[in-house]
């Protein structure tokens, strides 16, 4: 497979794993993603709560944890490589709305 077209494929991989999270967990309002998809091992998925403290309630409850763990769960499903398969990241709307006007690429650099 060329580069694009395994591009195209994993890209699949991750837009099917962040709408199976974000149906799954009704507490996520948004998902980001960041880096190239040819690249899976500097790729990341953020999952995004409305407010800090419902961010705060989700890491004392357990939540996060459980959000990981399906995240990671439906990236082997689709058989997306190993190397890119990691925990992914948390934050709240309300936090990068605060410190940085809303724009999730200033939040994450």
């Amino acid at each position: 497979m060329r580069n694009k077209e395994q591009e195209i494929a994993w890209q699949k991989v991750i837009k099917a794993c962040m709408e199976a999270v974000k149906n799954h967990f009704a507490d996520i309002v948004q998902c980001i993603e960041f880096g190239a998809y040819i690249q899976p091992e500097n790729y990341f998925v953020s999952y995004i709560f409305r407010t800090s403290a419902q961010l705060a309630a989700a890491q004392q409850s357990g939540l996060i944890e459980a959000i990981n763990s399906y995240h990671r769960e439906q990236l082997k499903q689709h058989h997306y490589p190993m190397q890119g398969i990691k925990d992914c990241c948390f934050a709240s709307q309300e936090e990068c709305d605060k410190k940085y006007g809303g724009n999730w690429y200033y939040y994450y650099k």
